[in-house]
C-alpha cells in the first residue's frame, strides 16, 4: 500500500472522529450552540374600543409596523379591556413563550414586577412606566412628559386672548398630573398671570376611552372663559378637540399630531414617540442588544416635541415657533428646569 493511500485513509478518519465530536457538542444543553436567545415578541395594551384611538395606542402601533416592515418579524397584540385581570393577562402571554413582551402603559408596572421573578428567560419592557430596576429581565421607559407640557403650555399661554386656559386629562393618575405640572409652568412662562382650570375625566381606565364625558368638561371650560385647552387623555381627548371646533376655540392634541383632526381649531399637537421607545425594545432585542433597567426620554432625546404643519402653520407666528425654540435649548442645557409632579 503507498504511502499516499494510507496518508488519506487517516485524513478520512480523522475527518470522520472531528464531525462526530462537533455532533456532540451540539447535543449538549446549554451549549452555545443551543443559547441562543429565544425572539417570540409580543405586545399589550389597554383596548380602547375601537382599531384607532388616534392617540398612545395608534403611536404605539406605528413603531410595531415599523419594526414589522423593517424586519419582516410578527408581533403578536394581545388587547385588553379595562376590566380584565392585567397580571392575568400577561401571564398568558408569558406562558405562550413570547419574549419579548411589550407592556404598554403605567398599568402593566406592577404586574410585570409580580411576574418578573417568576418568568427569568422572558424580556419584559414597560412602556411609560416606570419599574425599579430589580431583575435582569426588566426594562422600562419613562417619558419627561412634563417637558413636552412646557412647550405647549407656552403656546396654549401665549395665544389665549383671554389669558385663561384648561387642561383636560383623561384618568387622573400621577402620569397625567405630570403632563399638567409641565402645562401649568409652560402657560406661565409665558403669562405669568393666566389662569389655567383643570379637570380629569376618571379615576378608573375606561376615562382613556371617553370622548364624549371630555367633550362635555370642554364645553364646561370654554363656557367658563378658557380659549385654548390641552387635552392629555388618549382617545378621549378626541371629545375635547370635538368641543374646540363646535364653539370656534383652540384644542391641543396629544401623543400624535392631531392637527388634521380640525384643522384651524387644533392650536398644536404634543407629540410623544411611543412608537421610538416600542420600535426600539423590538430591535434591541432581535439584534441581542436589549438592556434590562430604566431609560428616560424628553425632549434631548428627541422624544417630546409639538406639531407644526399645513393644518396649523397659520395659527402659530414665527416669533411664537422662536420663542419655543429658545425654552427647548434651555431645557436641554439645564438652564429652565421643568418641574415633576410628584404625589403628595
Amino acid at each position: 500500500m503507498s504511502d499516499n493511500l494510507c496518508t488519506t485513509r487517516r485524513h478520512r478518519k480523522m475527518r470522520h472522529l472531528f464531525l462526530l465530536l462537533c455532533s456532540a457538542l451540539l447535543a449538549i444543553p446549554g451549549s452555545p450552540a443551543l443559547a441562543k436567545e429565544k425572539f417570540n415578541p409580543a405586545i399589550v395594551y389597554l383596548y380602547s374600543g375601537s382599531d384607532s384611538d388616534r392617540a398612545f395606542i395608534d403611536a404605539a402601533r406605528a413603531g410595531l409596523e415599523k419594526a414589522e416592515r423593517e424586519y419582516g418579524m410578527r408581533v403578536q397584540e394581545h388587547r385588553m379591556m379595562g376590566s380584565e385581570n392585567i397580571t392575568a393577562v400577561i401571564k398568558r402571554v408569558a406562558d405562550s413563550g413570547a419574549s419579548p413582551i411589550i407592556a404598554v402603559g403605567y398599568q402593566n408596572v406592577m404586574p410585570v414586577l409580580n411576574l418578573a421573578e417568576r418568568y427569568p428567560n422572558t424580556k419584559f419592557t414597560v412602556v411609560d412606566g416606570l419599574v425599579p430596576p430589580l431583575f435582569s429581565n426588566v426594562q422600562s421607559v419613562s417619558f419627561r412628559d412634563n417637558e413636552g407640557a412646557f412647550l405647549v403650555g407656552i403656546i396654549a399661554g401665549r395665544t389665549s386672548d383671554s389669558g385663561h386656559i384648561g387642561f383636560i386629562g383623561g384618568m387622573d393618575i400621577p402620569l397625567i398630573r405630570n403632563f399638567n405640572k409641565g402645562y401649568i409652568q409652560g402657560a406661565r412662562y409665558a403669562n405669568p398671570d393666566v389662569t389655567v382650570d383643570v379637570a380629569m375625566v376618571g379615576t378608573r381606565p375606561e376615562a382613556w376611552s371617553d370622548p364624549d364625558g371630555a367633550h362635555a368638561l370642554a364645553v364646561k371650560q370654554f363656557k367658563g372663559g378658557a380659549d385654548v385647552i390641552f387635552a392629555a387623555a388618549g382617545g378621549s381627548g378626541l371629545g375635547v378637540l370635538r368641543a374646540a371646533n363646535e364653539t370656534g376655540h383652540y384644542a391641543i392634541g396629544v401623543d400624535t399630531n392631531q392637527n388634521g383632526l380640525f384643522p384651524g381649531h387644533v392650536l398644536t399637537s404634543l407629540v410623544k414617540r411611543v412608537d421610538i421607545a416600542v420600535y426600539d425594545a423590538l430591535k434591541t432585542s432581535r439584534e441581542g442588544k436589549w438592556s434590562p433597567g430604566i431609560k428616560y426620554l424628553g425632549i434631548k432625546e428627541g422624544a417630546l416635541d409639538y406639531a407644526v404643519d399645513q393644518n396649523n402653520k397659520t395659527l402659530i407666528s414665527e416669533q411664537l415657533i422662536e420663542e419655543v425654540a429658545t425654552a427647548k435649548e434651555r431645557i436641554i442645557n439645564g438652564t429652565i428646569t421643568v418641574e415633576a409632579y410628584s404625589p403628595k
